[in-house]
């Protein structure tokens, strides 16, 4: 037992404070953007590629506000790739101008003024092309929406420009700030102690044990087995979890021997060694990691922090559907459940770059990536937000590489991504699809009598598919939080007592999310790819397709919630 807190209060203070701030969708108008809430970072801006002109536009407009910016890249990239970089916003008052008192640094603020200037600048000939555009039937639809505002074309400096988005991961309920849209709460810790409280209504019922809330649980079954030989030739399908991390559990070994076949193989790579930097891919400190302390921000009460263990429980379900498959597991987020996208960004690159420096022998494969967190964002129409995550994941689906996300516990028909990011017919919202990539699938959440949609999961044309999300066992790491059991008598030498509701040393829980429903089907395409990849024949796009297909097929058959 430490006698000393594993984090300062310093540290403990800092992770406790939210990593982003909501944002004001009625502050700085700009014609032809209409912005919606989300959450992310304000002192700074992301730029992916070219920095010149939009650092040069970013600075007129932040003069107005008494700012300026100094544009840095952002660490650990390689140069086989566009660079992305920040736009630091400083407070930079003129003596010569009435600019006092300089408003606080706000990178939404800047990217409207910046938009503002963009169509000031217009020249007669830019309007005719945009008029000309506007021709075509889907442009001029989106025009009769966005009239004379800013429209953004292919060459316009700030169409590479964003915001750095606050996501979280999200089993349902726990998300103290994540998230703006639509039902921001505190998280439910409030109840009567020990078991006087009415029914749970509404989407708060999700969020209480009995109910689909965390609660510890027995499991009384055998363990994930292996059956299927491995032919010559042939190697394990891969999923790689980009999560909270994983931590220790029977059910999930590193093995000794990464290499060696059998029962020595290694079942989960963790900390993988990233190929762009010294180091891993990720978050490496472990005085962090939230799958091996329980309780790492706010004061020290012994609760366990939201999203403790989440990585740990995601795994537990690729594992029970695919026991065959070997796994990748990558921490992003910190124990409240956040990440930043510029830091998902990183990582899936740096997961990119591990992929290409040794792919031959079967051990840096990846077939299908897990991403069980998400976000809204404020002007999702096309060309008036960054692609950059979608173009990483394009790049992960041009190597054969399935991606299945979560819809999001909202109870919204709102776009959530990265779920939302491929071409669901949406006319504003239109990105790229091809037969050269593997599929991206969003992927609802469904009671466990499987016929209903959950309450609190997300809807709409853009989820591909409902699957099992409520109520879920899976594996937790052995946390043990600061609540007692509520009674105490020992009698025969036998400790006796109620249950501890916060002590996970079992090692099983029930939890509910979209988070738990997409690897459930992450972990359906590996199966399926188990019997082909290991029989020796070759992965990439066409069989993970395949595979994809068959696995939705399930899901399909198992989803009675559709009214006839």
């Amino acid at each position: 037992m430490p006698d000393k807190p594993v984090r300062t209060w310093r540290e403990r203070e800092a992770a406790d404070e939210p990593r982003g701030v909501p944002l004001d969708p009625t502050l700085e108008p700009v014609p032809g953007v209409r912005a919606f809430g989300t959450m992310y970072a304000p002192g700074y801006l992301l730029i992916s590629g070219d920095k010149a002109e939009p650092e040069e536009l970013l600075r007129r407009a932040g003069a107005a506000l008494g700012w300026d910016v100094h544009v840095e890249s952002v660490p650990g990239q390689t140069e086989s790739r566009e660079q992305l970089s920040r736009a630091v916003i400083f407070q930079s008052p003129r003596e010569n101008r009435d600019d006092e008192p300089v408003p606080p640094i706000d990178s939404w603020r800047l990217l409207q003024r910046a938009r503002l200037l963009a169509i000031d600048g217009r020249d007669a000939r830019s309007r005719a092309l945009d008029a000309a555009r506007s021709a075509a039937p889907k442009e001029r639809a989106r025009r009769s929406r966005r009239k004379d505002g800013y429209v953004p074309r292919e060459d316009d400096p700030l169409r590479r420009v964003g915001l750095d988005h606050l996501l979280a991961v999200d089993p349902a309920g726990v998300n103290p700030y994540s998230k703006t849209n639509p039902y921001s709460k505190t998280n439910p810790y409030s109840k009567t102690n020990p078991y006087s409280k009415t029914n749970p209504a509404g989407l708060e019922g999700y969020a209480f044990p009995g109910s689909g809330g965390l609660e510890m649980a027995s499991y009384v079954g055998p363990a994930p087995t292996r059956v299927l030989e491995l032919e010559d030739g042939g190697r394990r399908p891969v999923v790689a979890i980009v999560d909270t991390g994983c931590g220790e559990h029977e059910w999930l070994p590193p093995g000794r021997d990464e290499t060696s076949p059998g029962p020595d193989r290694m079942i989960v790579r963790r900390r993988v060694a990233s190929a762009a930097i010294e180091g891993v891919i990720g978050i490496e400190d472990e005085s962090t990691n939230p799958e091996l302390h329980g309780d790492l921000s706010g004061p020290l009460d012994g609760f366990i922090d939201g999203a403790s263990g989440h990585g740990t429980f995601v795994a537990g379900i690729v594992r029970q559907v695919a026991a065959e498959a070997d796994l990748v597991t990558i921490r992003v987020a910190d124990s409240n459940g956040t990440v930043l996208e510029s830091e998902l960004i990183r990582a899936l690159e740096e997961l990119i770059d591990w992929m290409k420096e040794d792919g031959d022998n079967g051990i840096q494969h990846v077939d299908v990536l897990n991403l069980s967190l998400g976000y809204y964002h404020e002007t999702p129409e096309d060309g008036a937000f960054s692609t950059r995550l979608y173009e990483i994941l394009s790049e992960l689906r041009s190597m054969g590489c399935a991606v299945v996300c979560s819809a999001g516990n909202d109870a919204t028909d709102r776009p959530a991504f990265p779920a939302a990011l491929w071409n669901w017919g949406d006319p504003d919202i239109t990105l790229p699809e091809s037969s050269e990539l593997a599929p991206h699938v969003a992927i609802g959440a469904l009671n466990p009598n499987l016929t209903a949609v959950a309450l609190y999961s997300n809807v709409g044309d853009w989820v591909t598919a409902f699957a099992p999300g409520t109520s879920v066992l899976s594996t937790v790491p052995q946390l043990q939080g600061g609540v007692q059991p509520g009674s105490r008598h020992d009698v025969y030498g036998r400790r006796r007592e109620t249950i501890d509701p916060d002590d996970f040393t079992g090692g099983f829980a029930i939890w509910s999310g979209t988070s738990f429903a997409a690897p459930y089907v992450a972990g359906l395409i590996a199966r399926e790819l188990s019997p082909v990849l290991m029989g020796g024949a070759a992965g990439g796009v066409d069989a993970t397709a395949a595979a994809t297909d068959a696995a939705l097929k399930v899901v399909v058959q198992l989803d009675a919630s559709r009214i006839e």
